[in-house]
């Protein structure tokens, strides 16, 4: 691999990295959700109906933020 991919691997990698401390740090600040769901069982719940949604849009990973925020609307709604 050059120098140009390793570049933007590193910087995908970073933006992946910052995007999943964001979503935790949501989950922690979502009061309505109830006590017996942890938040990590929320975000392995957000994975599976995003993996769910996703394989809907094959794959598309120009839709992947977009599936992601689906799913977590769809959990969040439910556990209401």
């Amino acid at each position: 691999m050059g120098k140009k991919a390793d570049k933007a691997g590193r910087k995908r990698d970073k933006k992946i990295e910052k995007q999943n401390k964001k979503r935790e740090k949501k989950a922690k600040k979502l009061k309505h959700i109830s006590s017996a769901i942890t938040p990590e069982q929320r975000l392995d719940m957000i994975a599976t109906a995003a993996y769910y949604i996703a394989e809907r849009h094959g794959f598309d990973p120009l839709r992947a933020q977009q599936d992601w925020e689906e799913a977590e609307q769809q959990i969040d709604n439910t556990l209401k």
